[in-house]
């Protein structure tokens, strides 16, 4: 915010506040019948209010002010976008060029690649061989029920019976 808005727009307000204490006074002199102190109190209220109008046009100069210093700074900016875009445009035409002439310096994949160590696949493979062990050792368990004391019964298929639950 430039220096002249921010003095206009305070002084401005400072002016209109005082403003309130002469009119008041006028009023008061106004209900007593007291004519010269209302025009005392009317001149004051009439200063108060020309001071805050040239605040409010200092203020209006500074608002201006700061509209021309942001444009001036968004024209600029824009500009310099306007640089790096023509130089990236260059750059690009130039790879372009080079690979048209078969002088490229990029290599010819634009992707990356990985390897995996000897020692990497002996570990996969182990760890395949140990999930596919573990695997095979539980299609072999059977399901075990347990009664209130604690000790393992027989499951319900085994003996053949049926089990109704209703809820």
């Amino acid at each position: 915010m430039h220096a002249k808005t921010m003095e206009g727009l305070a002084g401005a307000s400072a002016s209109i506040q005082m403003l309130s204490t002469p009119m008041n006074v006028a009023k008061e002199a106004e209900r007593k019948g007291d004519i010269d102190k209302m025009k005392r109190a009317m001149s004051y209220a009439a200063g108060l209010t020309e001071q805050a109008g040239e605040y409010s046009q200092k203020s209006s100069e500074g608002m201006k002010l700061d509209a021309q210093e942001a444009k001036k700074k968004e024209e600029e900016r824009q500009e310099e976008l306007i640089r790096a875009r023509q130089k990236e445009r260059e750059e690009l035409e130039k790879r372009i060029e080079e690979k048209k002439q078969g002088e490229t310096k990029e290599p010819e994949s634009s992707f990356d690649s990985a390897e995996i160590s000897e020692e990497g696949k002996q570990q996969a493979e182990a760890a395949v061989q140990h999930s596919s062990a573990a695997a095979d050792s539980t299609n072999h368990t059977q399901d075990v029920t347990y009664d209130k004391s604690g000790e393992a019964a027989e499951a319900v298929e085994a003996i053949g019976e049926n089990v109704n639950v209703s809820v």
